[in-house]
């Protein structure tokens, strides 16, 4: 167990289950044949990582843990130290999973294929438990973002939570399927999520007028006391516990929409710790997801281009 601390005032904690390795090439030709290079370019993935890596961007540090095994987690405790981002890490058994994206014409077209990573151990779990327990203890807000390695322990997300359920910080959830429903046994957190994954995990499209108040009504029964719901492009809703939002997103063009969602969570929880409300934060948040689709790279925006897009997001209450 080893965390890399720069700044003891940090207040934000993310934790990625599932951080990623990943190799990028960039290319304006084609990539028929071998290329020969120095070497393959690489950087951090996993969802909280992004978040991290966004609120770093945003000028507001963040602690992230995660799981880290093998020569890969080596590599990723190495390119998190260069790239500025606090780290706290749980060694695994497991080698850390692999990913390989693929950008050409300047991002224009952007292929990844990503492994889906090895189950945890429980000692690794337990450890997790502990280290977050105590770094949780002077954190006001804890995002746990991204999928769950391999097909055991989906009720990770539930035990985490639950470890620190006596904490006073705001906890967000960018979570799906059975992690998700899993950890809304124990609510007590805020939902971020896209329209895809609210419809594959509860079978409710929260854009559908007929199902809207029956899904928040599900929230609300879970303890959860908010939610983002993002679509792409489209219009974004936030229910902020009473009542429902519409939010017409800023108008970009986009490069890639990897890790716009992250940008969109990192956005929002940089809003609450200057202590905006829900609506405003939404705002910022969405500027920042939408910000972030600027770029071929996951969560590489800044907070100039975050304010440059505010201005175009317009809210409406319809519930």
């Amino acid at each position: 167990m080893k965390v890399t601390r720069y700044n003891d005032a940090i207040m934000i904690i993310t934790v990625t289950p599932n951080a990623l390795l990943e190799y990028q090439i960039e290319s304006d030709i084609s990539f028929a044949g071998g290329h020969r290079l120095d070497e393959i370019p690489f950087t951090v993935g996993g969802k909280g990582i992004n978040v991290a890596r966004m609120l770093r961007n945003l000028g507001r540090p963040a602690l992230a843990l995660t799981f880290v095994g093998g020569n890969n987690g080596e590599k990723i405790k190495e390119k998190l130290k260069y790239q500025g981002i606090f780290g706290g890490f749980i060694e695994t058994e497991a080698e850390t999973r692999v990913g390989i994206s693929l950008l050409e014409n300047n991002g224009e077209k952007h292929r990844w294929w990503i492994e889906e990573g090895r189950a945890l151990q429980e000692a690794e779990i337990q450890k997790m438990i502990k280290l977050l327990q105590e770094e949780s203890k002077n954190a006001a807000f804890i995002a746990f973002s991204g999928s769950v390695p391999g097909h055991k322990n989906q009720d990770l997300y539930w035990r985490l939570i639950e470890s620190i359920r006596d904490s006073n910080s705001e906890i967000y959830v960018d979570a799906r399927d059975k992690a998700l429903v899993d950890a809304c046994k124990v609510g007590g957190f805020f939902l971020k999520h896209n329209r895809e994954e609210t419809i594959k995990t509860f079978n409710k499209d929260p854009f559908d007028s007929n199902v809207c108040i029956d899904y928040f009504k599900l929230l609300e029964k879970c303890k959860i006391w908010g939610a983002l719901i993002t679509d792409g492009k489209n219009n974004a809703l936030l229910w902020d516990g009473k009542s429902v939002y519409i939010f017409e997103p800023a108008n970009v063009k986009e490069v890639s929409s990897v890790g716009c969602g992250d940008a969109t969570l990192a956005g929002f929880i940089y809003a609450r710790k200057l202590g905006m409300s829900l609506v405003e934060s939404a705002v910022v948040g969405l500027a920042s997801g939408a910000a972030d689709a600027r770029h071929a790279g996951p969560c590489e925006a800044d907070w100039q281009e975050v304010q440059e897009l505010m201005a175009q997001i317009k809210a409406s209450k319809i519930i």
